[in-house]
């Protein structure tokens, strides 16, 4: 046993010799390794950073100013964001949502129950509608009715185009008693081009020999792909038309004037102080209105059956305080 035990120390003490002796190559070759490792990491860290980056620049700006059921996203630059921190807010919207329904379960009108509120339903119709049975309509319950005048085609050249049923329909409309308003489809550029719309329709008003009960509203729309000739304006030059439709027409028929908006519109292309100045008939077919903002008509459907009216009708509704 101890002639064992001394072999394997014998050798242990050998094995550590050469184990010191070894210890220096060791460790440069492992420091060598570690080096090279940590060098193929930062370049792979930097590669991926630099991937990164250019995904988040790119996501950032493919989001800018894009559309999100009507919200606004507003660009982040400091000049944007105190312009909007000044500009005054925009009256709320004050209808209880909850007092929104169906006139009826079989019904595809909508009333609003509220005792402070008188509502009345209205249609708005266009050419397109062709012969309207105008006693029809009242004898259903439909009190008003927004009657095109005409519009600015949408082409380079922008001619003013009167609806070719519109003196038709004032009169009828009237005789029937409904309570008659009108609107112009604008693609105006400039305010020259929205005070010229508004004179041409106070001529096929004053035709028509009738006296407006609601206002002339003014209807800026874009159009699908190039064919609209004013889907890129700003801001403030739809703003400056509103107000140049609005002088124009107040002044060649002493009457009301109205703005027609959706939520994009009146996120995107309509200015605070102009959505204040305005009363506003709003097009949005959600239920209860997703507007955070004032109107006093709503256009609700777009698909409503209406008596002695062939075809899909625009349904309104009419909310004004009786206090």
């Amino acid at each position: 046993m101890k002639r064992k035990n001394d072999n394997r120390n014998s050798w242990g003490e050998t094995a550590e010799t050469i184990f010191y002796l070894l210890l220096p190559f060791l460790c440069v070759a492992s420091l060598f390794r570690g080096c090279s490792a940590r060098s193929a990491e930062i370049a792979d860290s930097g590669q991926q950073t630099s991937f990164e980056q250019e995904h988040m620049r790119t996501d950032s700006e493919d989001s800018e100013g894009t559309e999100d059921n009507g919200d606004y996203e507003q660009n982040e630059s400091e000049d944007e964001e105190d312009y909007y921190e000044d500009e005054e807010p925009v009256r709320e919207n004050m209808y209880d949502p909850d007092k929104f329904s169906y006139v009826s379960e079989d019904s595809e009108n909508i009333t609003y129950l509220d005792d402070n509120y008188e509502v009345l339903q209205g249609i708005d119709v266009s050419e397109h509608q062709a012969e309207i049975d105008w006693q029809a309509v009242a004898d259903a319950g439909y009190k008003f009715v927004f009657v095109r005048l005409g519009f600015r085609g949408y082409g380079e050249e922008g001619t003013l185009n009167e609806d070719t049923r519109a003196i038709e329909y004032l009169r009828d409309a009237k005789e029937a008693g409904l309570l008659v308003g009108a609107y112009f489809f604008s693609q105006a550029l400039n305010e020259e081009e929205a005070a010229e719309e508004a004179r041409f329709a106070a001529e096929i008003v004053k035709k028509s020999g009738i006296r407006l009960d609601l206002p002339l509203v003014y209807d800026p729309e874009t159009a699908g792909g190039s064919a609209g000739r004013a889907n890129n304006l700003s801001s403030e030059q739809v703003s400056r038309n509103a107000a140049a439709f609005r002088d124009a027409a107040e002044s060649e028929l002493k009457c009301k004037t109205a703005i027609y908006a959706n939520l994009y519109w009146e996120n995107n292309y309509f200015e605070n102080k102009t959505l204040n100045d305005f009363e506003i008939w709003y097009a949005g077919y959600e239920i209860p209105p997703a507007t955070p903002y004032h109107f006093t008509w709503w256009q609700y459907s777009e698909t409503g059956s209406v008596p002695g009216i062939k075809g899909a009708m625009d349904l309104n509704l009419w909310i004004r305080q009786t206090d």
